[in-house]
């Protein structure tokens, strides 16, 4: 019995993904491209494998504004947010990570 391949739609080959124009944070060389994950769509450095950069999320370019208790700026990329959760910090340790438990 040979193994039949369900048909995949990859949002990369069919130009649904496209380039971010995201610098890396981490390397600094390479840029911020849609990648094949082993659970679906991710967002990757241009340098891997070199460059271990990922977000789960699309990155908007722009940096975390959040201020943490010692008075720091977070600083780090923000990604993209759902239609009821708004754009967020990609550092999982950032209040901002989760801005609808933010209180206000």
């Amino acid at each position: 019995m040979a193994n039949k391949v369900k048909p995949y739609d990859c949002p990369i080959e069919s130009g649904k993904a496209t380039p971010t124009g995201v610098k890396c944070p981490d390397c600094g060389k390479g840029e911020i491209v849609p990648a094949r994950g082993r659970f679906g769509l991710i967002y990757a450095c241009s340098e891997k494998p070199k460059c271990k950069f990922w977000l789960r999320a699309r990155p908007t370019g722009k940096r975390c504004q959040h201020k943490h208790e010692d008075g720091k700026q977070c600083g780090v990329l923000m990604m993209e947010g759902t239609k009821t959760i708004p754009d967020r910090c990609s550092d999982k340790t950032c209040p901002n990570h989760n801005p609808h438990k933010l209180k206000t």
